[in-house]
């Protein structure tokens, strides 16, 4: 790979992160939405980034970030972090790297649906009134966010070959620290516009504070790939056989 100091992230990849921000903004405008559509709009959304995050697990080949050779206790359970041994030129799935991602999937499929039990049982002791879920509109605004992230993940991640520069053990990591903060976030917001009893105008507030969060992680995500692609760089240029011994 040849790293040039291009911007942190895709313009393309951004616009379509905004406009996936906005397709709430229209639900709550023009289609009535309440508050609790709006929860089960973003709940789908973390499922969306973790299901995401699986193929990129299985693609990461970087070694930067912790060796060759990366093991970690996580919740009391041995994990082999380490990246491929013999990585290939170009962009494939690696049978080493599923036990990771099946890790990833079933820590993270106990997150999503503990989340998604708070969510669907948000009336139980909201203050306030959070109204009902329009099915249809609420799953095409998650359509919208699917082509959003599945977007930045071709553009981004196999695009700039972000996966050359960050291991398996790094990438699992990844969605916790854009998904957790922003969703605690939207969750005092909910209790907050719940209380007030979800006027329009806080449910607007609510989704510009996520969008601009959303914005900011979406930027700091990159921009640490940004940095593991020029130390990958600036490694592979003080090592010339470090790729031929690899291939």
């Amino acid at each position: 790979m040849s790293w040039s100091p291009r911007s942190v992230s895709s313009p393309l990849a951004l616009v379509a992160l905004v406009a996936a921000n906005v397709a709430p903004l229209v639900g709550v405008v023009w289609f009535g939405w309440s508050l609790k559509a709006l929860l089960v709009a973003y709940w789908l959304e973390s499922g969306v980034v973790g299901l995401l995050n699986v193929p990129k697990i299985l693609t990461a080949v970087g070694r930067g970030d912790g060796g060759s050779s990366i093991t970690a206790t996580i919740n009391g359970r041995q994990v082999d972090l380490s990246p491929p041994e013999n990585p290939r030129e170009g962009f494939h799935l690696y049978p080493s790297n599923v036990p990771i991602a099946g890790f990833f999937l079933l820590h993270y499929g106990v997150f999503w649906a503990v989340h998604g039990v708070f969510v669907w049982t948000f009336d139980a002791f909201a203050v306030g009134g959070v109204g009902g879920v329009p099915l249809v509109t609420v799953a095409l605004a998650a359509g919208v966010t699917l082509l959003s992230h599945g977007g930045s993940f071709v553009v981004n991640f196999v695009g700039r070959e972000e996966y050359r520069s960050v291991s398996p053990g790094t990438q699992m990591s990844e969605p916790y620290r854009r998904v957790v903060v922003l969703h605690l976030t939207i969750v005092l917001g909910a209790f907050l516009v719940g209380a007030s009893g979800a006027p329009l105008a806080a449910l607007v507030v609510m989704i510009v504070v996520k969008t601009v969060l959303d914005v900011g992680a979406h930027l700091r995500e990159h921009a640490r790939a940004r940095k593991r692609a020029k130390t990958h760089h600036e490694t592979a240029t003080e090592r010339p056989d470090a790729h031929d011994a690899s291939a």
